[in-house]
């Protein structure tokens, strides 16, 4: 066993853990003060953005979203939440609620010309109105943070000024439909929502305890006692096993030899090799890692079935550090045609600055190979 620097639990574990749920991130407080079936709060908003009807109607469903320009997902669901606008248009009232931009100290208001130049490039992907909140935060704290959620995308539908759904995006045709047919039961979504809630809550405190007990093993520098907690908590929750297995091997890396690594990811590999691909792009990540360890991770990236932009980029990144360029350029040139591609279909969602940066990489990566050769 060798002795090396922590690697420490990192804010991506806890990202992927979010993304696994697919659902709104639940807060961990122990009740909710606003479920399905309560009055809805009052509007709050800095600005109005596009549109004019921006209140609750009496008259029609409110369909509240809520999203950022950072929120990948969120930006994805505005096109189809256009269609649902001009669908149900004389029936339902889309209100898009900006929230959660990153101003760090400062008011929320500073946001505004950046989220009013986002949406006018949007155009009619997103058809409905738009407001930003206050420099208070109102309708996180009031709406979003009092229902549980603390993340987002996140919708909230409104009816007779009462709230009728809460739930992703992805959800909302069939609460639509449902609502407007008269077969909505709000009695019984009120029991699954504050079901959900709990379980969730639960599963969020639960994440919590054993990451916080296998930091505790490694603290006291029992490293077997951690990589025996990382196995038996990835048994317990299939959804979220990743993260577990992700930081055994960081643990492995920090503190155990290079064939205990090499052994973990050939078992991995064996037994899921998407889980091995995952990991092996983690690798590419992180620094001071041995060669046979990169190359290792390098040809499980290259042999794994899915090759999509940020398998390939930590493809690259793995080849040159082996000083492979020849291959790190054209995996790197690949990944870079997939991202104007998929600019070209979606410009909302990949910037022209990730463009330049990879082809910057790319061309970085040529001029090595030209200087190896």
């Amino acid at each position: 066993m060798k002795t090396k620097k922590r690697i420490p639990l990192g804010g991506s574990l806890i990202l992927i853990i979010l993304i696994l749920l697919k659902t709104p991130v639940y807060a961990q407080s122990s009740k909710i003060s606003l479920s399905i079936g309560d009055p809805a709060p009052n509007l709050f908003y800095s600005k109005v953005l596009k549109g004019e009807n921006v209140s609750l109607s009496d008259d029609k469903i409110t369909v509240l979203e809520f999203w950022a320009t950072w929120c990948v997902p969120c930006i994805a669901a505005m096109p189809h939440l256009s269609e649902l606008s001009e669908q149900y248009n004389d029936a339902v009232n889309v209100i898009a609620i900006n929230v959660m931009e990153r101003t760090g100290d400062q008011p929320y208001s500073v946001a505004i010309p950046k989220v009013a130049e986002f949406v006018e490039k949007m155009g009619d992907k997103m058809k409905f109105n738009v407001v930003a909140d206050d420099d208070e935060k109102n309708m996180d704290k009031r709406w979003l943070r009092a229902a549980g959620i603390k993340g987002i995308p996140a919708t909230i539908v409104v009816k007779d000024k009462k709230i009728y759904w809460i739930g992703h995006p992805m959800f909302l045709d069939k609460v639509l439909e449902q609502i407007k047919d008269g077969s909505y039961d709000l009695l019984e979504q009120k029991k699954e929502y504050e079901k959900k809630f709990i379980a969730q809550r639960n599963e969020s405190n639960s994440f919590k305890d054993n990451m916080i007990a296998i930091e505790n093993a490694i603290s006291s520098k029992n490293y077997q006692e951690a990589i025996a907690l990382t196995d038996k908590f990835a048994s317990q929750a299939p959804k979220s096993s990743y993260v577990y297995k992700q930081r055994k091997l960081q643990i492995l890396l920090a503190f155990y030899k290079d064939k205990d690594v090499l052994n973990y990811l050939k078992n991995t590999q064996k037994i899921d090799k998407k889980d091995a691909a995952a990991l092996a792009s983690f690798i590419a990540s992180q620094e001071n890692i041995s060669t046979k360890i990169d190359a290792f991770a390098a040809d499980i990236i290259d042999k794994s079935e899915e090759k999509n932009t940020y398998n390939l980029d930590c493809l690259a990144t793995l080849q040159s550090r082996l000083g492979q360029f020849d291959q790190a350029y054209k995996n790197q040139l690949k990944m870079l045609n997939l991202l104007i591609e998929a600019r070209k279909e979606k410009p909302e969602l990949i910037s022209e600055e990730a463009i330049d940066n990879n082809r910057k990489k790319a061309e970085e990566y040529q001029r090595k190979a030209a200087k190896s050769r």
